[in-house]
C-alpha cells in the first residue's frame, strides 16, 4: 500500500516543505470557510427567502456538482502546469464568486454563485495532494496531508462559530463578502510565496523515482492503476463517507434549532465543536496510521467508521431534555471521525496512484467522492422535509456501517493477494 524502501529512513525533510503545509494549509482553510458556511447560514436563509430544507441542500449540492465536473481536467492540468499556477487560480475563482454573491435578491442567484465557487473548490484538494506527494516521503506524507487537512474542518469550524454572530450583526451579505476578499488575498501571496520543489517532476522518494513512467506511456500508466481493484473499492468507499461528512457539516445547526429548539448560536457551538474535532481527527488518524499501524491506512478507516456510525445513531437519540454533556460528546465524536476520516483515505489513494499520477488520480477520484456530496444534502433534506431529521441520522449512521464493511472487505482482499504473490516457504 505504499511506496517505502529501507533507504528512505535516513532521509530529511527540507524545512521549506513545511512552508508549502503552511501555504496550503491556509488556502484550505479559507476556501473551507466558504465551502462550509452554507450550514451556519441556512436559518438565515430560509427566514428570508422562505424556502424548504431541501432547497437549501441544493446550495452545498450546487457548489460540489460544479467541483465535480472540474476535478478530473483540473488533476491533469496540475500535472501538466504544476500546482502553483493552478493553486492561485482556484483561490481567485473561488473568492471571486463569493464576492458577487452578496448581490443576491433571489435564492437563484445564491445557487449560481455556489456553483462557480464550485469550480475553484474542485481544484484545492488535487493541488494540494500534488504538493504533498513532492516535498514528503511515505514515511511522513499522511502526517503532512494531516495537517493540511486541519484546514478543511478548522474552516468549517470558524464558518460555524463566527458567521451566525456577524450575520446577526451586519447581515450576511458583509460576511459572505469578507470571505470572498479573504480567498483572492491568499491568492496574491501564493504568487510570492508558494515554490515548486526544485526539480519537481522527479519525485522525492527513490523507490518512485525508479518507477515513475515516462510521458509516452503517461495514459496507460493512469489505466493501469485505475484497474488495482483496491484503488477502485477505495474509489467506491469514498463518495459514502463524504455524504456522511456533508450531511453533518449542512444539517446539524438546522436540527439542533429546529427540533430541539436551540439557538442559532447555541446550535452553531456544536458544529463547530465537530469541526475542531474533525481538525484533530485529521491529524490524528494520519499520525496513528503513520506510527501505530506502520503505514497502514486500512485499520484507522475501519475503526473510525464504525466509531463514526455508533455515535450518529445515538445523536439522533437525544432530544431537548437530553444533558447537554451528551451533545458535547457525541459532537467530538462525530466530528473526530466522520469528518476526520479524509487525511488516511486520501494518503492511501495517492500511495496507490504514485507521486507522478497523483493529482489526476486524486481528481478522479474527487470525482467519484463528491458524488456523495452534490446528493447528499438534497437527499437529506428531502427525507426530513418527508419523514423526520431522525430519519436522515439513522441513514448517515447505516451509511456509515456500510463503509466499516467496505474495508473488511479490502483487507480481505490484500491479505488474499498477499498471499498469492507471496514465494512458498520451505
Amino acid at each position: 500500500m505504499t511506496d517505502d524502501n529501507p533507504n528512505n529512513k535516513a532521509e530529511s525533510i527540507e524545512p521549506y516543505a513545511w512552508v508549502v503545509v503552511g501555504i496550503l494549509l491556509i488556502s484550505q482553510f479559507v476556501m473551507s470557510v466558504g465551502a462550509y458556511s452554507w450550514g451556519p447560514l441556512a436559518p438565515f436563509f430560509r427566514d428570508e427567502f422562505n424556502i424548504s430544507n431541501a432547497r437549501i441542500g441544493m446550495v452545498t449540492s450546487s457548489l460540489y456538482l460544479t467541483a465535480t465536473i472540474i476535478a478530473i481536467p483540473s488533476g491533469m492540468l496540475i500535472d501538466k502546469l504544476g500546482a502553483h499556477i493552478m493553486l492561485i487560480l482556484c483561490l481567485a475563482i473561488m473568492g471571486i464568486a463569493f464576492w458577487i454573491m452578496p448581490l443576491a435578491g433571489q435564492f437563484t442567484w445564491i445557487i449560481a454563485c455556489a456553483g462557480l465557487a464550485g469550480i475553484g473548490y474542485g481544484v484545492i484538494n488535487q493541488v494540494s495532494t500534488k504538493g504533498i506527494m513532492h516535498w514528503f516521503t511515505s514515511k511522513t506524507r499522511a502526517t503532512a496531508m494531516g495537517v493540511k487537512q486541519m484546514g478543511v474542518t478548522l474552516g468549517g469550524a470558524v464558518a460555524a462559530a463566527l458567521l451566525p454572530a456577524m450575520t446577526l450583526a451586519y447581515g450576511w451579505r458583509k460576511g459572505v463578502f469578507v470571505i470572498g476578499a479573504a480567498m483572492v488575498l491568499i491568492a496574491i501571496i501564493s504568487i510570492f510565496l508558494y515554490k515548486e520543489q526544485p526539480g519537481s517532476k522527479s519525485p522525492v522518494n527513490p523507490a518512485e523515482a525508479k518507477a515513475a513512467p515516462s510521458p509516452k506511456t503517461s495514459k496507460i500508466s493512469l489505466m493501469e492503476v485505475m484497474a488495482n481493484p483496491v484503488l477502485l473499492i477505495v474509489m467506491l468507499i469514498v463518495p459514502f463517507m463524504a455524504f456522511s461528512q456533508i450531511c453533518i457539516a449542512s444539517f446539524m445547526v438546522l436540527y439542533l434549532n429546529e427540533t430541539l429548539d436551540f439557538s442559532v448560536a447555541f446550535a452553531s457551538s456544536f458544529l463547530s465543536i465537530a469541526m475542531i474535532a474533525g481538525t484533530l481527527g485529521r491529524v490524528g488518524w494520519g499520525l496513528i496510521s503513520d506510527r501505530v499501524f506502520g503505514g497502514d491506512r486500512i485499520k484507522p478507516s475501519f475503526i473510525l467508521s464504525i466509531i463514526g456510525a455508533l455515535s450518529v445513531f445515538a445523536f439522533a437519540l437525544l432530544d431537548k431534555n437530553s444533558p447537554i454533556c451528551f451533545f458535547y460528546i457525541l459532537s467530538v465524536l462525530i466530528g473526530f471521525t466522520l469528518i476526520g476520516w479524509n487525511a488516511v483515505l486520501m494518503t492511501l489513494v495517492a500511495e496507490l496512484a504514485g507521486t507522478e499520477k497523483a493529482a489526476s488520480v486524486m481528481g478522479i477520484m474527487v470525482t467519484i467522492a463528491w458524488a456523495g456530496i452534490v446528493i447528499g444534502p438534497a437527499v437529506f433534506g428531502y427525507i426530513a422535509d418527508k419523514f423526520s431529521f431522525f430519519s436522515g441520522w439513522v441513514i448517515v449512521s447505516l451509511i456509515s456501517f456500510l463503509t466499516a464493511f467496505g474495508f473488511i472487505y479490502i483487507s480481505i482482499k490484500i491479505k488474499k493477494k498477499e498471499s498469492l504473490t507471496s514465494p512458498p516457504t520451505t
